[in-house]
Formats: C-alpha cells, structure tokens, sequence
C-alpha cells in the first residue's frame, strides 16, 4: 500500500492527472506538508512533474512564501536541465567531428523523447556510450575540454580500469558526464550484443539539432533493467519506462519481449511494465498480460518494491537482501549463476581502487573481489 504522500506524488505524475482527486487528497497539506512532499519529489527525481501539476491544478492550495520557494527550486531545475543540454548537443558533435561514435541515453535525450521537453525530467549528469576502443580519444577530448575525471588514471594500470569499470565520470563546474563503453557494470551480468546495440539507434532533435540516442526497444530494456538493478527505488525510472512507452507511435511488443529474453532480463522487462501500469496506468496489450499473470514472481517482486521504497514502513537503508531480490529477477537458472558469479568475481570501481593491479596482474582481481568483501562484512 503507497503511503499517502508517495500516492499525491504518484497521481500529480501522471499522464492524464484526476484533478478532483489531487484537490481532494492536499485539502488537508499545510506548508510543511507541502515542503516534505517536494523533498520526497526531489529524491524520487519528479520535481518538475510536481511542480507543473500542482500549478495548473492547485495553484491557491499554499502561501505565497511557500509558492516562491518551490518556484525558485523549479527554476533552478529548468536552469540546470538547459545548461545540460546544450553542453549534451556540444560533446555530441565534438565527438562526431572527430569521427567517433557516440549515442546519447537518459538525460535530455530521454526527456525529449518520453516527455517532450527536457525541462521535466531531473537528471543529474550526461550519459554517453562510445566504444571501448574509443575511451582513450574521448578522455582527452573532454580534458581538453576543461572537464576533471574523477578518478585519477595512470598508465601502467589503464586497460585494468577498463576492464574492471564500464564508466568513468567527469565534471567541469555545474555539468557532470558519465562516459560509458557497456551500458551496465559485469556484476550484473547483463550483456547487450554490441554489433546490433551500435547499428540500431535512433535519432532525436534537442533544440532542432539531432543527436544520436539508443534505440526504442535497447532504452526500454535499460530503463528496465537499470531500474530492477536499484529495486526501483526512485518513481522517476518508473515514470520513464510510462512515459517513453506511451510517447512511441506502435510498441513492437514481439521485438521487446524476443530481445528481453535472448538477454535474459524478460522477468525485469515484465516488472517495470508491471509497475508502470499500476502506478500510471500504463495499458498492456492482452498477451503481455499473459505473461506477467503466469509469473507469480511478478507480484512477489512488485509487493517488496513497493514495501521498501513507497509505503509508510519505507527505510532509507538499502537492504541487505537486495541480492536475494536481483537474483529472483532472473528468470533463468543459468543467469541466475552468472549473476552469482559476477557479483561475487567481477572486479568494480571500489575493487580498483582497494588495489590498483598493473594491466599484466589483471587476472588477480577474482581474488581480490571477494578478500575485500570479507574484510568489509566480516572483519570490521
């Protein structure tokens, strides 16, 4: 069951809000009310949804003083959202004039696509996808840029790092850039076919300007299981799969559903379908609903999430059962084992910097992984 602020939130988001239902459920908000549900809008990343709702629609309901604060904060989100994307179109095309492929996810390109304006989704950083053969040329051209990585690299332990981390980010001022060579970290076994992943993209037009953008069915499948990943702890990534489903002309639901189960991830595709339509109202076609009904896992996973992140007895711990969950995601004993595998061996960001391994010790880090899981649960 929500609880009576993750409900407002989740009606003020919707596609078509119930106004009458909206006005009936703030009747009793006083301003600190209102001020506790924008600092839950802001963690779930709707802010701008929010905010738009609550002004077509209730604009009279707080003080003036009130009103201006929450004004100012939007306007800082709108700021910030413009700022980034046109610094997005920029490394876009100075990726491109030196000749390397890049496609852009999340972010503006995701606002655009799924919202139709990339003021109304929060994003804190710019995503970009390049080819690992193309990191080296990308770091520098960003450095050249004035943008800092934030991790430091040396040369003796480089292929390490790209082995071990599928992103690096960077920052110049207010502007944060994640550059990604695999769309998700190895723990998650995961894998995307790289050669079909580059040739079917889409194109979208930020301030009349097209960039390239991952494809309809490849950002649904991320959306989904990127968002399984983090439990779905933020209704953002639940209105995005909503939103960008219902901003597609045709769904090819066959493509979706093959794609998903050739990666293995059929179960997480199903679950943020599943979750969108009962927060959103996302309407499924009949043999989808087949599909999530013949999964009894599906309300299992849908009840947790829902427990841990939007009812009153939501924590803002991260439980320790989150493994138990992400392996019950899977639909398939064998990725079941990859993704027990993986999470235990595959080296991540943190194992590299508990030890930096020179390039040619790289196949030590399988036993570095699990030493230092020890040592952080076991022996604190």
């Amino acid at each position: 069951m929500l609880s009576s602020d993750h409900r407002v939130l989740t009606d003020c988001c919707q596609n078509k809000i119930d106004t009458a239902s909206v006005i009936e459920r703030l009747s009793a908000y006083s301003d600190q009310d209102y001020l506790r549900l924008y600092q839950l809008a802001n963690k779930h990343g709707v802010y701008p949804l929010l905010y738009k709702a609550l002004k077509s629609i209730a604009p009279d309901t707080f003080s003036d003083a009130t009103e201006s604060d929450f004004k100012q904060s939007n306007m800082a989100v709108v700021q910030h959202n413009m700022l980034m994307s046109g610094e997005l179109l920029q490394l876009m095309q100075l990726f491109d004039e030196h000749g390397m492929e890049a496609m852009a996810f999340k972010g503006p390109a995701l606002a655009e696509m799924a919202y139709g304006s990339v003021a109304l989704r929060q994003y804190g950083d710019l995503d970009i996808l390049i080819k690992k053969e193309n990191i080296g040329t990308a770091l520098a051209l960003l450095q050249n840029r004035g943008y800092t990585p934030e991790i430091v690299l040396e040369n003796e332990t480089l292929d390490t790092f790209y082995n071990c981390v599928n992103v690096i980010g960077l920052h110049k001022g207010a502007v944060r850039v994640e550059v990604h060579w695999e769309l998700l970290s190895k723990n998650y076994a995961i894998d995307w076919d790289e050669e079909e992943l580059w040739k079917d993209y889409e194109t979208i037009k930020i301030n009349q300007r097209p960039i390239k953008m991952l494809s309809f069915e490849n950002h649904i499948l991320y959306l989904c299981a990127h968002g399984s990943k983090h439990l779905f702890e933020r209704l953002e990534w639940i209105c995005d799969i909503d939103r960008a489903i219902r901003s597609h002309v045709k769904t090819d639901w066959d493509k979706l559903i093959l794609q998903a189960k050739t990666m293995g991830i059929e179960r997480m595709l199903l679950l943020g379908l599943t979750l969108s339509k009962l927060f959103f109202g996302l309407e499924l076609p009949e043999k989808i609903e087949k599909k999530i009904d013949s999964d009894p896992r599906i309300e299992e996973l849908i009840q947790k999430v829902i427990g841990l992140h939007y009812s009153d007895e939501t924590s803002a711990a991260k439980p320790y059962g989150s493994f138990g969950l992400l392996w019950q995601m899977r639909e398939n004993l064998i990725d079941r084992l990859r993704f027990t595998y993986q999470a235990m061996f595959a080296p991540t960001l943190i194992d590299y910097q508990f030890v930096r391994l020179p390039n040619k010790l790289l196949f030590l880090y399988p036993f570095i992984r699990p030493f230092r899981l020890l040592t952080k649960y076991f022996y604190r």
